[in-house]
């Protein structure tokens, strides 16, 4: 399994902006305006972002809905535009739940990859 971080010298600060190439890689395709989950690994702990256009992306479960937004939030409740590089927290939020997928919705079709590493 390829590691995000890895020992000295090349997990230093500044080799973190070049990760190895990844050795567990996800295609995915979004169209218009559906929701897609995507499972998380087990054992995974970072995850590289890379599409063609824009899409939305939040972390959370198979049953985690994303709205594409059509007004400001003011409570948290908002997704991310265009993610990069992610860390997978241990838990969501709630400190209780685990979170099992990356959900994401693109406004219009869509294709990318998710990279995943330990």
């Amino acid at each position: 399994m390829t590691k995000f971080i890895e020992n000295w010298p090349d997990g230093s600060n500044r080799a973190a902006f070049a990760p190895p190439v990844c050795d567990y890689v996800e295609d995915i395709v979004l169209a218009a305006d559906v929701i897609r989950r995507v499972p998380i690994p087990a054992g995974k702990r970072f995850a590289v972002f890379c599409f063609d256009g824009d899409f939305r992306m939040k972390i959370g479960t198979n049953v985690t809905d994303l709205v594409l937004p059509t007004a400001s939030t003011i409570d948290g409740s908002g997704s991310t535009l265009n993610p990069a590089a992610r860390r997978i927290p241990p838990m969501l939020p709630d400190n209780v739940t685990p979170p099992t997928h990356f959900v994401l919705r693109a406004p219009a079709i869509c294709r990318g990859s998710i990279e995943f590493y330990e």
